[in-house]
């Protein structure tokens, strides 16, 4: 038996078939189509999918790793400070070592000018070798004649006409400002003696509020150098003694015009960028940035807790091969903060972020079995509120859930891939054979009534041979 004899591809003659130009153009059209259902079917099926199950947390580790990096638009950095606490509230971390502070300045702090170092800032001290004729402490030091209290109408026209000024902005309810009063008044009488080319100011920030507002003033007391009207880039955050103040004085007085220069403040506004890394328990807890001071205080109206949240995630950083493959609902829940702003609208307001942690397990498969890789997706839930008259702050409060998500691929099988291929190549190759059937036969049959008798005119000759 010849195997011809059962052949189910049976071939016509080339002599009894003839290729159309209707027909070319239907193969071009077919055969490119077959190749885009070729290609997006082996990319459907390498890419694969993913599956979503969920199971109880059993995530072990003691220990949370919290990545953070906040811009804070009016928050100096020399006030901003980092808490931890846990969830009794009562357990507080050192964290200094892992935060790292910048300068920032402008109105999305889009101007970095330079780190951030902390250094302890001197208390309240009274100099004890105070000159005779010293007034007691007091609300605010006593005017004299090298001692002057501006005024806000005053303010900018007096300083512009002094090469070199040194104001102390105060109010009168602040203990460590009652306690730098001698301190200035002493400074101020020995301004002659002492040589020093400066011209010490008072401002008394309870009756010119809106000033010391316009002048960024968060922390009292501030003491603030001008040259020439032009603020200093940094405040005073030195002991607060005559010796220590006026050496500070005589630093900024020797310096060259062209290095004064560039000691000025070029924005008016300072913010401060936090970032770093937290090591937490893994128990329900909260970080805050607050506005604190061992040597200030705050006036909670003038405090401003706007800030942008430039990255905040958990756990260790996903390789981008991990993320490659993350789906793109999960990718957003993986750090949603980012980006986003949280502006005051009024005064004394804090920022609270309540976010939900969930254990996400994402597992890949490789030639060797299957890899496990931990990440943490989050669920965020975010408001503002009224803190007077507690100083505002923003406090990111973190709860861990029980439960955990897996994601793992999904992918087919490989007769799944081929049965879907041969299906999807084969449907389409008997559409364009069944729609060059259907344009041949429309074709054949215009052709057919175009030529029939019936339509064709009888060719009449005149007796002189000429066709009617």
């Amino acid at each position: 038996m010849k195997l011809s004899a059962i052949d189910l591809f049976r071939k016509v003659p080339r002599d009894l078939t003839h290729g159309t130009s209707h027909g070319g153009l239907l193969s071009v059209l077919a055969l490119a189509l077959l190749g885009l259902l070729f290609f997006f079917e082996t990319w459907t099926y390498l890419a694969g999918s993913t599956a979503t199950s969920i199971i109880l947390d059993d995530n072990a580790d003691s220990r949370l790793q919290v990545n953070f990096d906040v811009s804070f638009l009016e928050l100096p950095c020399s006030f901003a400070t980092v808490e931890v606490w846990d969830y009794f509230g009562n357990n507080r971390l050192d964290v200094t070592a892992d935060v790292v502070k910048t300068r920032i300045a402008g109105r999305h702090g889009e101007y970095v000018t330079g780190e951030y170092a902390d250094a302890a800032v001197g208390a309240g001290h009274v100099e004890p070798r105070v000159a005779a004729g010293i007034p007691a402490p007091r609300d605010m030091p006593a005017p004299s004649a090298h001692l002057e209290t501006l005024s806000a109408g005053e303010f900018e026209a007096r300083l512009a006409r002094e090469p070199l000024a040194f104001v102390a902005f105060l109010v009168s309810w602040c203990g460590y400002c009652r306690s730098l009063a001698p301190t200035w008044s002493s400074l101020a009488s020995q301004v002659v003696s002492r040589h020093l080319p400066v011209k010490l100011f008072v401002v008394d920030c309870v009756a010119s509020e809106a000033l010391c507002a316009k002048q960024r003033v968060r922390g009292y007391p501030t003491m603030r150098l001008f040259h020439h009207g032009a603020p200093s880039e940094t405040d005073y955050a030195g002991e607060r003694s005559v010796d220590a103040l006026a050496a500070y004085v005589r630093e900024h007085a020797n310096l060259p015009a062209e290095v004064r220069a560039s000691t000025v403040r070029l924005a008016a506004n300072e913010g401060c960028s936090i970032s770093g890394t937290l090591w937490v328990h893994r128990v329900p807890g909260a970080f805050h940035v607050i506005a604190k001071s061992d040597a200030h205080t705050f006036d909670a109206a003038n405090t401003n807790t706007s800030h942008i949240v430039r990255h905040l995630s958990f756990g260790a950083p996903l390789s981008p091969s991990v993320m490659h493959r993350v789906p793109r609902d999960v990718a957003a829940a993986i750090h949603p903060l980012d980006g986003r702003s949280f502006v005051n609208t009024a005064g004394a307001q804090s920022h609270e972020h309540y976010i939900k942690v969930v254990s996400t397990h994402y597992r890949t498969g490789t030639l060797v079995g299957t890899r496990d890789v931990l990440g943490y997706q989050q669920s965020v839930s975010s408001m503002k509120f009224d803190a007077a008259p507690a100083v505002p702050e923003a406090k990111f409060s973190y709860d861990l859930s029980p439960t955990a998500v897996v994601i793992q691929q999904a992918g087919r099988r490989w007769y799944d891939f081929l049965t879907n291929l041969v299906a999807i190549l084969g449907g389409a190759f008997t559409v364009f054979g069944l729609l060059d059937g259907a344009v041949y036969r429309l074709r054949k049959g215009n052709r057919k009534g175009a030529t029939s008798p019936l339509s064709a005119a009888a060719t009449v000759k005149s007796p002189q041979g000429r066709a009617m």
